[in-house]
């Protein structure tokens, strides 16, 4: 009896392991897979979208489409090319004006043919990282799941960050810099600056990719993108009217309370402080005692950041880790040391980290699950919290210092790699 009992609970184990293996194997063979990347894909933004269109509930999700409805207003008057004048909200660069008015001329229709026309940039980022992954892999190139992680990490990113991922115009200006990284990498010098040259002109923050690399790579860029700038640029102006009106309003913004040192005021504010947060230039900012002082020694730290990490790049001491390493540090801490922090920042570090994890040998997996993680705390957040975290409530409140704590550790952990880079020098991969 004994040894049936033996001999019926070893084949079990055995068919137990071998159902087991077979599971594991079928995973495998779906995560490197392109119909089962694709599905996936189609699955999660069906669900994005039925969020979005208030098909599926979503806690506070009518104020998803917020920025969906301001577009739309601002391209009535696009389409006429003039540039919204006197209107504090508006503080994009000239070529975001021609991105806002693709759906009404497409779709006839900017709010779902907004959403529509993010859904198709959200695919082309997805099949520019799938493609960039694999072309790795072919070349023998130490990459993560055949090539296939940086594609799969782009998809799970809105499941954390939220449907907010394709209702936010930053998809596109994502999409170039990521274009203008790769063309880096691949030293198509030319094409990066063209690429760049867009992104900056759609939103400014791409222009931060000069600063970590090559100063080589830098030298042969500088004319390129003042060229393909100035072309644009006069372009827009001669063609349409008050294209440069967003610099006043970009030079205006105050400290906005999602920001990371606007935490100290909504401590404050927690604690039973005199804390108020007026509606200006797009966001609610931070009014009390020394939050104007705040946000200036912001602008003056941000400027000798990046004064500091050119010098070092010039110098060559920050080839330890590569580009798109460099380059999701250095918009880490552009948005760290900003006065703003908006949601839609996270869809430009869910880009930058969808590179980086493609690569074996990345330093940054602990930075990119502390950035993960805070990202899930912004989507708990907004917008289902986001008016009790303006009251001064303790639980929206704790979840903004735990979304901030988070973010600042990846600031730090990513500020010691940058320090262990300027201490060595080695070929940058």
């Amino acid at each position: 009896m004994f040894i049936f009992t033996f001999l019926t609970l070893r084949n079990y184990l055995n068919h137990a392991l071998a159902t087991t293996l077979v599971k594991v194997n079928s995973f495998k063979v779906f995560a490197r897979s392109i119909p089962g990347l694709i599905f996936t894909w189609l699955i999660t933004r069906y669900f994005l979208f039925q969020f979005i269109t208030l098909k599926f509930y979503y806690p506070e999700g009518k104020w998803l489409k917020g920025d969906v409805e301001l577009y739309q207003f601002w391209s009535l008057g696009l389409i006429q090319r003039i540039f919204p004048i006197n209107e504090s909200m508006w503080q994009y660069p000239p070529l975001a004006g021609f991105i806002f008015t693709i759906p009404q001329y497409v779709f006839g229709n900017s709010n779902i043919g907004f959403i529509f026309t993010m859904i198709f940039f959200d695919f082309l980022i997805l099949v520019t990282i799938l493609k960039f992954g694999r072309s790795l892999f072919e070349r023998k190139i130490p990459v993560s799941l055949d090539g296939f992680a940086g594609a799969w990490f782009w998809i799970i990113w809105p499941i954390l960050m939220g449907p907010l991922l394709l209702t936010r115009f930053d998809l596109v200006p994502t999409f170039f810099a990521i274009l203008g990284l790769i063309a880096v990498y691949e030293k198509r010098i030319n094409l990066a600056s063209f690429l760049i040259t867009i992104g900056t002109l759609l939103k400014l923050w791409p222009i931060l990719i000069l600063s970590i690399l090559d100063k080589k790579v830098i030298q042969k860029m500088i004319l390129p993108i003042s060229i393909f700038s100035a072309l644009i640029l006069i372009l827009i102006e001669l063609i349409s009217v008050g294209s440069l009106s967003f610099l006043e309003n970009q030079s205006s913004r105050g400290l906005q309370v999602e920001s990371v040192a606007a935490i100290l005021f909504v401590i404050y504010k927690l604690l039973g402080g005199n804390v108020e947060y007026p509606f200006r230039f797009g966001s609610l900012e931070v009014e009390a005692i020394f939050a104007n002082q705040i946000a200036i020694l912001l602008n003056i730290s941000t400027l000798i950041f990046f004064v500091i990490i050119f010098i070092l790049n010039i110098k060559e001491r920050l080839s330890i880790l590569n580009i798109f390493e460099k380059s999701l540090i250095v918009i880490i801490f552009a948005i760290g040391l900003s006065r703003v922090f908006s949601p839609q920042f996270w869809i430009w570090i869910g880009g930058l980290s969808a590179l980086v994890v493609i690569f074996k040998s990345t330093k940054l997996k602990r930075v990119i699950l502390l950035l993960s993680i805070s990202a899930l705390f912004t989507q708990i957040l907004y917008p289902a919290l986001y008016v009790g975290l303006l009251s001064g409530e303790f639980f929206p409140s704790l979840i903004q210092i735990i979304r901030i704590v988070l973010f600042v550790s990846a600031m730090i952990l990513s500020f010691k790699l940058l320090i262990q880079s300027s201490k060595k020098r080695v070929t940058d991969v």
